[in-house]
């Protein structure tokens, strides 16, 4: 008898629930982006010298920063790796994407964005690869409908290739 009446208060209190559950707002997805907003519609940073660690520690990469500078509305980024990690070539362009896309849609002024990827060794820095680009409208709707993240980059940005490229990255 007892566990019939818990029982029957456990689906009444569920059933409430769902209920008031059902009453909140509901929140619509981007079906072309394929994200769901939670809590508000994200707003872009005015980036600038106060907020440039706050906004950095948003992008989404896997590589050690060594060096960033913010001048005239342009971002540049030092990434270093050394051979004590191997990094693949998936992962380069990877971060190298993901540095990107978080530069021109978390941010509103970073006008350009130019990312070099150093090598390491016994100290002396040696550029592995590089990337430079432009904010515009064609790169940002591209965006919008990215695929294969190489094949990006190669259309939308120009990549400078250091001497070491082949030697070192696996």
């Amino acid at each position: 008898m007892l566990m019939t009446r818990n029982l029957m208060v456990a689906v009444g209190l569920a059933t409430m629930l769902a209920l008031l559950i059902s009453f909140l707002p509901t929140v619509d997805t981007d079906l072309e982006g394929h994200h769901t907003a939670v809590f508000q519609p994200a707003t872009q940073f005015q980036l600038d010298e106060q907020n440039l660690v706050d906004v950095l520690s948003l992008f989404n990469t896997r590589l050690a920063i060594s060096h960033v500078q913010w001048q005239n509305n342009n971002l540049f980024i030092d990434y270093k790796i050394n051979k004590e990690k191997p990094v693949y070539v998936e992962e380069i362009y990877e971060d190298l994407f993901s540095t990107l896309q978080s530069a021109y849609t978390l941010t509103s002024n970073v006008k350009g964005l130019y990312i070099s990827i150093l090598y390491t060794d016994k100290g002396k820095n040696e550029v592995l690869i590089a990337l430079s680009t432009e904010r515009s409208n064609t790169l940002e709707d591209g965006l919008l409908h990215v695929e294969d993240k190489k094949e990006f980059l190669q259309k939308y940005t120009t990549i400078t290739y250091g001497v070491l490229w082949k030697d070192n990255v696996q």
